[in-house]
């Protein structure tokens, strides 16, 4: 058959043409526009090859890989009959609609489907199916019901005009039959008997039912059918029809012929059952002896058991020895076993468990314990348990096995708990089997509870969503699929960074009995750290760089400026006549530049920490307010400045001009940032640094006495995804032509030049703190050491065992806090924020003291939180935290005189000192 063109394949030619040869989807174009819904129905997969839009609408799918992919496996052998009739059988009017019921999404839908057999896909047959109409309101359900239990019956169901031509036959005719010839022969042909053929159109003719039973030919083994007949009328043309409904009964003939030839040969078949009850009975007693299988009968009726000589084996005694009766047996049981052994096989009821199965212990004869396997058919006659039949199986060395495995288990459980990694075994099924408890503890938060059974792919699902996207998939399906492929088949490692920031490296690994080991590993450390040596090695790069530039450049500029210099000497000694005031401007416009390179070159020098530093130990209370004075010039008016310095503060030993030098920078870029108006903070404080410093951050402060320098503002803050940029070379947030990006390189790079160290901090919207920690000299007598806490004080914070609220919104910072002050004896409940403090605070009226970080997500923040708790009890004492300037945070905000206010980072004994202290107000106003 010739290849039809787009335009032959029309509405009009699903209704005129016999079929349809669709060699590829390009010539089903014209079909896509049609709002019908239409699909190609592929016989030999017995799935959909193809559809337009309005079938993806019909079926309820997106795609045309879905409708594909749509499940047809529950389809009935009838529904494919049918299919390959309308396919094969050329009688069958393709332009008739039928109604049939689809189930998209399992819901039935009643519809009128044109089928037409087409070839597609060089040669493959199937079905062109266009749903024509669906019911209206007035539908009749009951006879769609009917034709649809008809459809379903099996029974052969044949039409045939009273000429003997086939009308119409349903699916199970055609499947036995065939197709017709389309003469009025049909019918002899059929039963291969023209004889009956008349008589049968004679009695319908005649109205009479026609009945018989007859071998009748087919595409299979002659089979034989019981026929009846009745004489109808044809819907389509009126005249009277012969109706003809065939049953297969050739199971029925078989069985009366079996059982006529019983009855004739009954005495004999006696016999031959008699002996061949006897072979079984050997057989069976073989098999019992051969299987090792104890075997017992309990009749209830008469109360006798009958016991087999392999029971008393298994027990190491006979029948000679020991009389195995209930009362015998029980008292051999375990005694853990024996009311479970009771209920199950000595109680026949409840009669509804005919199957009972149990393992239990029984006493050997030398004393050791018999593991046995007992499973017991119930025997009810007449709704009553009359026996109860048994085997008996001894399963000690199968026990002993389980045992030695479960131990392995606890073996390998107990092992992989020490390991620093998070381990789980999942089965063939990729059900997990067992884990240790780290592999627990890395599973994100939002994850399901690990217990045994848990399927991998539910732990997966948790992170999908955020993983998928990360490693470029479509969806997080397609990861998964791909994830769970790739278990199998060979070792595989995942990198993914949780929500909390913790990095994790998943790996898993396909075992010889078709497992899967899963292995989580915590790199978050081992990451920091490469980034922080490549940030060392970058900005060691970038110095070395730098300082070599700076230094070459410097040497340039000294030429030029000496070459100016005395090119201006020469004019006004040499040329008298020359107009020296326009010549001299434009030298001291070079001069001018020259030193504005210098100067440039002094930042580049002190960011590479090459910089010639003259330090000098000096009072930096002195030293920044003689430059806050000086640059209070610099400040517009609406900008407040502030500063608070400590009385005594430690001698330092810096280079005082680069001091005031980074001074100016931190001013000036505070003043940038708060946009013309807001609060500029300088402060200063003695500071003890040991071990137990509660500093979460990267970089670690060695141990010692430093004098702090802090440089507040309240700006919007440094977002959270430049703050690690800032101190990089020639990194600005400013305008272009406003900043040249060394500035902070500059403060850094003298900072650390001087033996100290920077560190910043800031929260978006709130504000940012610049601090200076510079190395404290040898007091020359006016400084005292930090008092330790006394023994007294730290015995009453023992004994007293107060109880202190935390809020704060940091979790390694809270972890710290809660660890110091639960090592001094103190009861701390934590919360991430200021609701949840207030909460705990509301609920719980024994805590002694609030510790809590002022600046926190939330409705409440620190004072807000002060405020609240006071006025349910206004003798509560507060502990401010924060990370910036005291004065510039806490400002204004209405708090009591008596608060004490640390700043971070703070050490471990000015924090219980803080704590003894407020606890001992608390006790006195009490």
């Amino acid at each position: 058959m010739p290849r039809p063109s787009g335009g032959e394949i029309s509405r009009r030619g699903l209704n005129s043409m016999r079929r349809l040869n669709v060699a590829d989807i390009s010539s089903l174009s014209i079909l896509e526009t049609l709002a019908a819904p239409i699909w190609i129905f592929d016989l030999d997969q017995h799935a959909i090859w193809w559809g337009n839009a309005a079938a993806l609408a019909f079926w309820n799918v997106d795609s045309l890989d879905a409708l594909k992919a749509h499940d047809f496996s529950s389809d009935s052998a009838t529904t494919r009959q049918r299919l390959r009739q309308m396919a094969y059988d050329p009688r069958m009017k393709s332009d008739e609609p039928e109604t049939w019921i689809l189930y998209p999404n399992d819901t039935p839908v009643t519809a009128l489907v044109k089928l037409q057999p087409v070839t597609f896909a060089q040669g493959r047959v199937g079905l062109l199916a266009e749903v024509t109409n669906r019911p209206s309101a007035g539908f009749d359900i009951q006879t769609a019901r009917i034709a649809e239990t008809i459809r379903y019956s099996g029974v052969i169901l044949s039409m045939f005009s009273l000429s003997g031509r086939l009308i119409a036959q349903n699916p199970e005719a055609f499947e036995c039959y065939g197709a017709s010839q389309g003469t009025d022969d049909d019918l002899a042909s059929r039963f291969d008997n023209r004889d009956l053929a008349q008589d049968l159109l004679q009695s319908v003719n005649q109205s009479s039912v026609f009945s018989a039973e007859l071998e009748v030919p087919g595409n299979t083994p002659k089979r034989t059918h019981h026929i009846k007949a009745h004489r109808g009328r044809d819907p389509a043309t009126g005249e009277f029809v012969a109706v003809i409904a065939e049953s297969d009964i050739s199971d029925l003939v078989r069985l009366r012929r079996e059982l006529s030839d019983l009855n004739m040969n009954l005495e004999q078949r006696v016999l031959e059952r008699s002996e061949a009850l006897r072979i079984s009975e050997e057989r069976f007693s073989l098999a019992m002896r051969g299987a090792k299988d104890g075997l017992w009968d309990r009749n209830f009726e008469t109360g006798t058991t009958y016991v087999s000589p392999r029971c008393y084996e298994i027990l190491g005694t006979g029948p000679n020895e020991i009389l195995l009766d209930t009362e015998t047996y029980l008292a051999l049981i375990h005694p853990e076993d024996r009311a479970r052994v009771e209920a199950t096989f000595m109680d026949p009821e409840p009669v509804e468990r005919t199957v009972r199965e149990a393992e239990y212990r029984v006493r050997h004869k030398d004393g050791h314990w018999v593991d046995l396997l007992e499973r017991a058919f119930l025997v009810i006659r007449d709704g009553k348990p009359v026996r109860m039949v048994g085997t008996s199986i001894d399963i000690s060395e199968r026990k002993r096995h389980e045992r030695k495995m479960t131990r392995l288990m606890e073996i390998l459980v107990e092992g992989g708990q020490a390991l620093p990694l998070g381990i789980a075994f999942y089965d063939p099924d990729l059900k997990l089997v067992m884990n240790n408890q780290l592999y627990a503890d890395m599973q994100p938060q939002d994850g399901p509870v690990l217990e045994r059974g848990t399927h991998f792919r539910e732990i997966l699902e948790s992170s999908a969503k955020d993983i998928a996207k990360t490693k470029g998939y479509n969806s997080p399906q397609a990861y998964i699929n791909d994830r769970l492929q790739s278990a199998r088949i060979a070792p595989h490692s995942w990198t993914h960074e949780q929500a909390n920031g913790r990095i994790i490296v998943a790996t898993e690994i396909p075992t010889s009995g078709n497992g899967v080991i899963s292995l989580f590993e915590d790199v978050t450390q081992e990451r920091t750290q490469q980034k922080q040596l490549q940030q060392a090695q970058k900005m060691e790069a970038i110095g070395q760089l730098t300082g070599g530039v700076a230094h070459d450049f410097n040497n340039l500029l000294a030429v030029i400026m000496g070459n100016l210099e005395l090119l201006q000497n020469e004019i006004e000694t040499q040329l008298p006549d020359v107009n020296t005031e326009e010549t001299n401007a434009l030298i001291d416009a070079a001069l001018a530049s020259v030193k504005h390179g210098a100067d440039l070159t002094s930042n580049m020098l002190a960011y590479a920490r090459k910089a010639r530093l003259k330090p000098v130990v000096i009072d930096l209370n002195k030293a920044i307010s003689e430059t806050e004075r000086w640059m209070r010039r610099t400040i517009v008016s609406t900008i407040q400045i502030e500063t608070v310095f400590q009385g005594g503060v430690w001698p330092v030993q810096v280079d005082q001009s680069s001091l005031q030098s980074a001074l100016v920078n931190l001013i000036l870029n505070a003043r940038d940032a708060m946009e013309g108006s807001g609060r500029l903070t300088i402060e200063t404080a003695n500071l003890r640094i040991d071990e137990s410093y509660l500093d979460t951050r990267s970089e670690t402060i060695p141990p010692g006495r430093y004098v702090m320098v802090a440089v507040s503002d309240t700006g919007p803050g440094i977002s959270p995804d430049v703050i690690g940029q800032i101190y990089d070379p020639f990194f600005s947030t400013k305008e272009v032509g406003k900043g040249t990006g060394l500035g902070l390189s500059m403060v850094e790079g003298f900072v650390k030049q001087s033996g100290g160290m920077i560190r910043v901090y800031s929260e978006p919207g709130s504000g940012t703190s610049f601090k200076l920690f510079f190395n404290a000299q040898a007091p020359t007598g006016g400084a005292s050491k930090q008092p330790p806490i006394p023994q007294q004080a730290m015995k009453s914070a023992l004994n007293a065992r107060a109880h202190i609220l935390i809020a704060e919104d940091q979790p390694e910072v809270m972890d710290v806090l809660k660890k110091t002050l639960a090592s001094a004896g103190y009861n701390v409940t934590t919360a991430g924020n200021g609701d949840t403090a207030f909460e705990h605070f509301e609920s719980d009226p024994g805590i002694d003291l609030v510790l809590t970080d002022i600046v926190m997500p939330g409705r409440l923040q620190g004072p807000g939180l002060a405020k609240e708790c006071r006025q349910i009890r206004p003798e509560i004492p507060f502990i401010f935290l924060s990370g910036y300037a005291s004065e510039a945070t806490v400002h204004g905000n209405g708090l009591r005189p008596e608060d004490i206010r640390l700043m971070k980072p703070v050490s471990r004994t000015p924090l219980l000192q803080a704590v003894e202290s407020c606890l001992k107000l608390l006790k006195r106003n009490g």
